[in-house]
């Protein structure tokens, strides 16, 4: 089953709070709000999965980055015939940052365990963030480095 893309809906303030926490921006956006989050990420949104929806399937191709708002998700990676989950995580988790910082490629899959809201960062808004805001390319790459040990 491929990962899903439930409608967006703009980000709220109480969810740009958590937005602006995961992603690092308090000190370079110290304003951020959901009316600024709504300019600045366009084409992003807040999504509802579903228990059992993929947000992310290992494999599939994706550079989106999602920020984890309410529920829980878990992570699992497939080795051939074999699966095991490697990750269990909720509000404020910042999902798919490997692919997006280096070939494009998921990793691994994550699954809504139970209804869950995330904020679906599309990879084409988050390009000037990370040019400007060397803090939030710094926590990603260190993000991949405790995930890969």
């Amino acid at each position: 089953m491929a990962s899903t893309s439930p409608p967006r809906v703009p980000a709220g303030d109480d969810d740009a709070l958590i937005i602006a926490r995961a992603l690092r921006l308090e000190d370079f956006l110290p304003e951020f709000n959901g009316q600024l989050c709504g300019k600045l990420f366009a084409r992003s949104g807040v999504c509802v999965y579903e228990p059992g929806a993929f947000l992310i399937q290992q494999g599939e191709k994706g550079r989106d980055l999602f920020v984890l708002l309410e529920g829980r998700v878990t992570v699992t990676k497939n080795m051939g015939a074999a699966s095991r989950q490697v990750n269990e995580l909720g509000p404020e988790a910042v999902l798919g940052e490997i692919a997006l910082l280096h070939d494009g490629t998921r990793t691994a899959s994550v699954v809504a365990l139970m209804s869950t809201r995330a904020f679906r960062l599309v990879n084409e808004d988050l390009s000037y963030v990370l040019e400007y805001n060397p803090e939030l390319a710094v926590h990603l790459e260190e993000l991949i480095e405790q995930r890969s040990s």
